[in-house]
């Protein structure tokens, strides 16, 4: 818990908008590696139900906003932080907060990829929390 205090701290510092607007525009190949490298961990973990998946989920979210770097893999570790908002802490609202950082990054990147993954864990996890069944499986 004390690593989701810690991310929610330094996330608390930007807003959706800083965040969708800070997205450097040329792709660091070091940073984008870092990324796929936390995601490919994240997915298996998640597999795996490793009790380390938030805190690699937290890692990623720090690295994505220190580093100004919001890339489709940073979607699911937004998402993901999100979800753990709702799940350990009960807090519907900063987890819908982030999942719309999630899905804005989607939206600016139309990223097919992580889209999938990304969308199950909103719609499925958080915003049904906020919108009848009927539109959340939309």
């Amino acid at each position: 818990m004390e690593s989701m205090a810690t991310t929610t701290i330094a996330a608390s510092q930007y807003d959706i908008n800083l965040i969708l607007s800070t997205n450097q525009s040329k792709t660091d190949r070091h940073q984008r590696n870092v990324l796929r490298l936390f995601d490919a961990i994240t997915v298996a973990a998640y597999s795996v139900s490793s009790p380390y998946l938030p805190l690699l989920t937290f890692a990623m979210v720090r690295y994505s906003l220190k580093n100004h770097f919001h890339e489709t893999e940073s979607a699911f570790a937004f998402a993901g932080f999100g979800y753990f908002h709702v799940v350990f802490k009960q807090d519907y609202v900063r987890g819908k907060y982030w999942a719309d950082v999630a899905l804005g990054i989607l939206k600016q990147k139309r990223a097919i990829s992580a889209t999938v993954r990304v969308e199950w864990l909103v719609h499925g996890h958080i915003l049904m929390w906020f919108s009848p069944l009927k539109e959340t499986s939309r």
